[in-house]
């Protein structure tokens, strides 16, 4: 059965008036500066699923702001559930997927009469709404991240060495591009978006930025 079929009787936990430990307490609109605008139809489905280049990792950069001001507190940071929420990286990146995840956001849910998740119509513009869902569904799986170090590692090594000089940008941005990619997203989206596909655009929009690409690989480190 689907995730968002089973989901439905789930009570999804994005309460303003509980005090969690991530998030702010009230519903927060988000800023899309950077996206193109839709139109002022509601979507029925990810607008920016297919999305490549600046466009995508403009909208993840987004939806990820938008996550953790929203969504983290009950959700979970990087999308990673404690066990108080459901665990959104499983919901699929299809119709059926779309279609729950929007009447979540925009209508909210109440379970006996107790708001479980608060109603975002009217505060969160679409283009938010579907920038979170892509953040979201292009999670990878955080268990591989983790059993995957090593190769997290020599990625690390190999953008280090370019203040050396050696190798060419071309090469280590193919080769980060390359890892990034055997990467699947949990949510069984088109791909996922790791730190090594951060770090390979920040390098291909210019190859000088060592040390941010550098930043954004460390992050994902559990050393």
């Amino acid at each position: 059965m689907r995730l968002s079929q089973t989901l439905f009787g789930i009570a999804v936990c994005f309460t303003p008036q509980f005090a969690f430990p991530h998030g702010d307490a009230a519903p927060q609109a988000v800023d899309t500066t950077g996206l193109p605008e839709l139109s002022e139809e509601m979507a029925t489905a990810n607008p920016w699923r297919d999305a490549a280049g600046e466009l995508l990792f403009t909208a993840v950069d987004i939806g990820a702001k938008g996550y953790n001001s929203n969504c983290a507190r009950c959700h979970g940071l990087e999308v990673v559930s404690g066990g108080l929420a459901p665990d959104l990286r499983f919901l699929e990146a299809d119709e059926w997927g779309d279609e729950w995840y929007l009447s979540r956001v925009l209508k909210g849910y109440e379970q006996n009469g107790a708001v479980k998740m608060p109603p975002f119509e009217g505060i969160l513009s679409q283009e938010a709404i579907w920038a979170i869902r892509l953040y979201i569904e292009t999670r990878p799986d955080d268990q591989e991240i983790l059993t995957r170090q090593d190769e997290l590692r020599a990625a690390r090594d190999a953008v280090a060495a370019l203040d050396q000089t050696a190798p060419q940008p071309d090469e280590v941005i193919a080769l980060l591009e390359a890892v990034g990619a055997s990467f699947e997203a949990m949510s069984g989206a088109p791909r996922s978006v790791t730190v090594l596909d951060e770090a390979a655009f920040i390098l291909r929009s210019d190859s000088s930025r060592v040390v941010p690409a550098l930043d954004v690989i460390q992050g994902g480190l559990r050393d």
